[in-house]
């Protein structure tokens, strides 16, 4: 099992920090922001490059492109590490969460050369990732649940991927998970680090655990790993459960959006930075894309968001337009991290922020507005490209029924 760095992850990912950072801005309430849309003349909003012409997605155009959408589709029954543990109340924007290639999801901590070899049928995966401390000074849980054709080839596939990283280093060492005796694990006795590979119906759920802290202060326990391995299973297990893979002979047919939550939402541009696809979700899926879970949670609960999606920017619908209004400025407002900027040319109804703090890597401008029962968040390092991102997705929104 390889043993993942606090500073390994990759920075080509900054743009992922646009969905994981949730530090976006307000808006006022329902009425007023229906009031205010019918005084908007869309044919003055400045959009740039930006298409605000409604479409329609259709169906997949490739088997790639299937996968993508069967790896969403699995996402929405993928318990986020919150649901497993309170304590992980932390996510991590450096993660590939939706994969098909195992290389950007697991490369940083399964030895995947051999990827292919040992699970040859694969055919698309969501990963949940989630923290107890936001500087990695706590212990990192997660937990990747990978589709196959059928259970016959899930059962071989986490034998085979279980023994292939096993094999990677000569250090790692056979462990039983009592509560699922199937499952295939393996730890280095001195690191305070464990991997588990466990097939259930057409799934292998990969779950990782790392300690930091006890990592740091060359401690080892393993009783611990061990049950919190169990009781991610408990949690991941009859929930993944509820979900129906679709037959490989019919990924062809499967429809790229969802609710038309992504024909609202504006085309991610090329130049864009990213990890994870354009994708149409439920709410709560929302939580394996931000970094504070529990924050967004309580959000979207209370807005009754029931869709999230991202694309170019990101969007969620409210319960009505109230909510929705309510929704912009919960997640986010004006905080000592942020300054107020300019809001976009002749949409008053937007907002936006500057970050003013001190990450390093976060994007510097966000801007937000509300219509209908939408609540919509740009964000970029530049002020005009946010501003024009959140014009052009008001008038997409505006102008698809």
């Amino acid at each position: 099992m390889l043993q993942l760095r606090a500073n390994s992850l990759p920075h080509r990912t900054v743009y992922a920090l646009v969905m994981a950072a949730l530090v976006f801005v307000s808006g006022g309430c329902g009425s007023d922001e229906q009031a205010a849309a019918a005084a908007i003349d869309l044919s003055k909003l400045d959009i740039g490059n930006y298409d605000a012409a409604p479409r329609q997605l259709g169906t997949v155009k490739s088997l790639e492109q299937a996968r993508i959408i069967e790896a969403e589709r699995l996402g929405n029954f993928v318990p986020a590490p919150l649901d497993i543990d309170p304590r992980f109340a932390h996510g991590n924007p450096f993660v590939a969460t939706v994969f098909t290639d195992p290389k950007f999801a697991l490369g940083k901590i399964m030895a995947v050369d051999r990827f292919a070899e040992a699970a040859p049928d694969f055919v698309a995966g969501f990963q949940s990732y989630g923290r107890t401390d936001a500087d990695t000074k706590g212990i990192d849980l997660m937990n990747a649940v990978m589709i196959f054709p059928d259970e016959q080839k899930a059962t071989d596939a986490a034998a085979a991927l279980e023994r292939v990283d096993h094999e990677a280093s000569d250090r790692n060492t056979a462990v039983p998970i009592p509560k699922y005796p199937a499952a295939h694990a393996h730890w280095q006795p001195d690191q305070q680090s464990i991997g588990s590979w466990y097939a259930t119906g057409k799934f292998v759920v990969y779950t990782w655990i790392y300690d930091y802290l006890k990592v740091y202060l060359e401690k080892v326990d393993l009783p611990p790993m061990v049950a919190l391995v169990q009781q991610s299973l408990d949690t991941v297990v009859p929930s993944i459960a509820k979900f129906s893979p679709t037959p490989p002979d019919q990924l062809m047919s499967l429809q790229i959006d969802m609710d038309g939550m992504l024909n609202r939402t504006i085309a991610r541009p090329k130049e864009d930075s990213w990890l994870n696809p354009p994708g149409a979700y439920n709410g709560r899926t929302a939580l394996h894309f931000v970094n504070d879970p529990p924050g967004t949670l309580g959000d979207i609960e209370k807005a009754g968001a029931d869709r999230y999606a991202t694309n170019g920017v990101d969007l969620y619908r409210a319960r009505d337009a109230t909510a929705a209004a309510a929704l912009q400025k919960a997640i986010g407002g004006l905080t000592k991290r942020f300054k107020s900027a300019a809001a976009p040319a002749n949409l008053p109804a937007a907002d936006c922020h500057e970050y003013i703090g001190r990450e390093m890597m976060a994007i510097r401008f966000y801007c937000s507005v509300a219509y209908d029962r939408y609540a919509a968040f740009s964000a970029s390092p530049q002020l005009l490209d946010a501003q024009q991102r959140i014009s052009a997705e008001y008038a997409l929104l505006v102008n698809t029924r």
